[in-house]
């Protein structure tokens, strides 16, 4: 009976749509996607497998598989909207995929309506696949939806494939063909069949005609998967939405050129790696690198920044005056940027704002006069720049700001401006400048989520919620919602405020040197105090951003956001806005879809709690344990001849099991403290903490033995508590039973037990 599912067959199906979409990954970002694709390609092949038990006709089976395809991708991408928006939310995944495929250049982003097409079309192939060579008993034809699936890569990509695509797919078809064709022929064993063609003696069965014409199909079928994607017009690749950090050439080598277009629903989410510049820096917590400021929004969309023209020419080591509005203070601190191998296109250069001189060597260079944004006349590879360190003391709260002066600046967006007003004034604030600071900590609590992928478009009341009220209920989004989001409630209190682009400054090596990459992309709020003039504010969760500026209290607002697969963080109570005047706001959130139905899940959710149940079990009994012997370990080797630095290997795995891992290669004291500045969003208290640490190291390591303090117990208790403070529960609870050094631990001792094996082998070959 088993026979009648053929699964020989079908895993051969399988194989070749697998081969068929490999491709597909020179195309897209990631991974995971398709290994979800697999799974659904092998749920479908798994369907027609169970139907063929069944004797069932081919069109039933065929009916089946499509019906089993379409009912799982609904409940993965719309399982909450069965309900009178269901057909909006298909619209808007779909529309998100044709968005994508038209503005992305390859490697695209998989976005959630890409990600529905994707697997909707490429299953749907596969169960072509699957119907013609098993059901149907047609492998030779079965050959075209293969073909079909490959030429989604071939007729996209603006480079050749790489020829090891072709040739696996072309080896799994024939492999096919193969095994179909021995399928057939021992069904015909005790049948005389007539050769279409001259037979010689021993092809009694006329096997000769055959074999020649499955040959010349074959070789039609590779001809026409050679030529057909040659001949099938294509457009150039295109640039992601004239994305904010976009590449030169193919290749990945030439100028980085700047777009002044930022969408809500697309840009600042690249994943490229591409380098765009180097720099070292006296300062600790360097800012992020503004390539420009202003803007005017409309309908989820960025536009019209300010260029290049009518600019006040500068000259090199000469100071700038203050930014408009801002106002010398006794504490005032300057830090220099020294940059190196930058690849930003002219006029643009990255640069801190606000900016006290440069220096550009033989490069014309100007800044704006609105913004104060430093332009060159040609592409500059070494410059640097002096900055100034905004002080919390110039704000001046009795001087009241001039509406007229800033119109553009206090502009809502008609289609949320009632939603943004009330949130704005539940929220409250005792100045203008706490109310920023609260605006801030709001959109970095533990109520909103940190993620690429963007909630699909709800309706509420029957309307389609327009990008900023979509974010403003999805609560998820990335840097340009939260800075378009902390920009519009800015306004509403009165607050001039204005979009920043540029780039964030990335993660120092042990060297000291930081890598400006085109994913650290990055947008934020700027908004005018009275006193501090433009100010930096960072509305994006720490995961993305790091700590918010310390003019805004680092010690108030330093945590919150998540990141989908990454433990949370609650607001602790001195983050979150006092109950009297910030009260969570009333927003009309969409009605859930699936109220009153059963859970299309249950089985899968099931499996998943007690997958977490045994998880947790493992984690509580082993890894602490492991962890602590780990502790135990060092304390003991280190502790008689090297406390401080005992101690510190100690602070570093308990970093590390609270979801901060060391740094990848060895490095200096100071190179470490740099390190962990940027990882972790510490409070006041806890960045003294750290650099009397390291300097106690630094003692221990290079002064004369017996001079260095004898223990940095109380650093290391302080810098730990000013961490667990901004975590929430659920955090604190998961690095005790799931340390981070536990699993570092365990995870070693699998890859051994894995290659235990092949070591036993090749000794015993070098013994041989």
């Amino acid at each position: 009976m088993i026979t009648r599912a053929r699964l020989g067959e079908a895993g051969l199906a399988l194989l070749g749509s697998v081969v068929a979409m490999w491709p597909l990954t020179t195309l897209l970002q990631g991974g995971a996607w398709l290994w979800g694709l697999v799974l659904l390609c092998a749920f479908v092949g798994a369907v027609g497998a169970s139907m063929r038990l069944t004797r069932a006709t081919p069109g039933a089976i065929l009916l089946v598989q499509v019906v089993a395809l379409l009912v799982v991708v609904i409940l993965l991408n719309v399982h909450d909207h069965l309900d009178s928006t269901f057909f909006s939310a298909i619209h808007d995944l779909v529309q998100d995929a044709n968005s994508t495929v038209q503005h992305s250049a390859a490697p695209a982003p998989v976005t959630p309506g890409l990600l529905m097409m994707l697997e909707v079309i490429v299953p749907g192939l596969a169960i072509g696949v699957d119907f013609l060579a098993v059901t149907c008993r047609q492998p030779a034809l079965a050959g075209v939806p293969m073909m079909v699936i490959y030429m989604l890569s071939t007729s996209n990509t603006g480079d050749a494939l790489n020829p090891v695509f072709f040739i696996l797919l072309a080896t799994a078809w024939l492999t096919m063909v193969a095994h179909g064709g021995g399928v057939l022929v021992r069904a015909w064993s005790s049948v005389r069949a007539r050769a279409l063609t001259p037979t010689v003696h021993d092809d009694q069965l006329g096997l000769g005609g055959l074999a020649s014409a499955a040959r010349t199909l074959g070789i039609v079928t590779i001809l026409l998967a050679l030529i057909i994607p040659v001949l099938i017009p294509r457009a150039g690749p295109h640039y992601f939405a004239q994305g904010l950090g976009r590449g030169g050439s193919g290749n990945g080598v030439g100028v980085v050129a700047f777009s002044t277009t930022v969408s809500l629903a697309r840009d600042l989410r690249s994943t490229n790696g591409a380098p765009v510049l180097n720099f070292r820096t006296s300062d600790l917590s360097p800012p992020p690198l503004r390539v420009t400021a202003g803007g005017s929004y409309s309908d989820g969309e960025w536009s019209d920044f300010p260029s290049s023209n009518n600019l006040i020419e500068a000259q090199n080591g000469r100071s700038l005056p203050l930014p408009f509005g801002a106002v010398k203070t006794d504490d005032d601190s300057v830090e220099r940027l020294q940059v190196s191998n930058n690849t930003m296109d002219a006029p643009d250069v990255p640069a801190p704002f606000p900016i006290s001189q440069g220096s550009f060597g033989d490069v014309q260079w100007g800044y704006s006069r609105d913004t104060q944004q430093p332009y060159v006349s040609k592409t500059v590879k070494s410059y640097a720049v002096d900055y100034f360190i905004p002080q919390r003391d110039a704000y001046e709260s009795s001087r009241a700001t001039d509406p007229k002066e800033f119109a553009n600046q206090l502009q809502l967006d008609p289609k949320s401006a009632v939603r943004v007003r009330a949130l704005a004034k539940s929220l409250g604030g005792n100045d203008t400048f706490d109310e920023a600071v609260r605006i801030q900590n709001y959109l970095r609590s533990d109520q909103f989520t940190y993620s690429l992928t963007l909630a699909p478009r709800r309706t509420v009341d029957g309307k389609k919620l327009d990008p900023l009220s979509n974010f403003l209920v999805t609560k998820k989004g990335y840097c340009t919602q939260f800075a378009t989001a902390m920009i519009m409630l800015a306004r509403a209190d009165g607050i001039p405020a204005r979009m920043a682009l540029g780039f964030l400054p990335g993660t120092p090596a042990p060297n000291g040197v930081y890598t400006v990459t085109q994913s650290n992309a990055h947008a934020w709020p700027e908004l005018y105090l009275q006193g501090l003039g433009w100010t930096r504010f960072e509305p994006t969760p720490a995961e993305r951003s790091g700590a918010a500026p310390s003019y805004t209290d680092t010690s108030v607002a330093t945590g919150g956001g998540r990141v989908p697969g990454q433990s949370t963080s609650t607001t602790s109570a001195s983050q979150a806005p006092s109950s009297a005047s910030s009260a969570a706001p009333t927003v009309a959130a969409a009605p859930k879809a699936n109220s009153g139905t059963s859970d299309p899940h249950l089985l899968r959710n099931l499996l998943v709690l007690l997958g977490v149940i045994v998880l947790g079990l493992l984690g509580a009994l082993v890894l602490p344990l492991v962890a602590r012997r780990q502790r135990a370990s060092i304390s003991a080797r280190l502790r008689e001849h090297r406390p401080v630095e005992a101690q510190w290997q100690v602070l570093q795995t308990r970093l590390h099991d609270l979801g901060i891992p060391p740094p990848e290669s060895e490095s200096s004291p100071r190179a470490t403290e740099r390190y962990y500045r940027s990882r972790a969003a510490l409070p006041t208290e806890g960045v003294t903490a750290l650099h009397t640490a390291m300097q106690s190291l630094e003692h221990e390591r290079y002064a004369a033995p017996g001079t260095a303090p004898a223990t940095i117990d109380p650093q290391a208790r302080e810098i730990l508590r000013g961490i667990r403070r901004q975590q929430s529960w659920t955090q604190r609870f998961a690095s005790t039973v799931l340390p981070g050094t536990g699993r570092a631990a365990f995870g070693r001792a699998m890859r051994r037990i894995a290659d235990w094996p092949f070591r036993v082998i090749f000794r015993q070959s070098r013994d041989d």
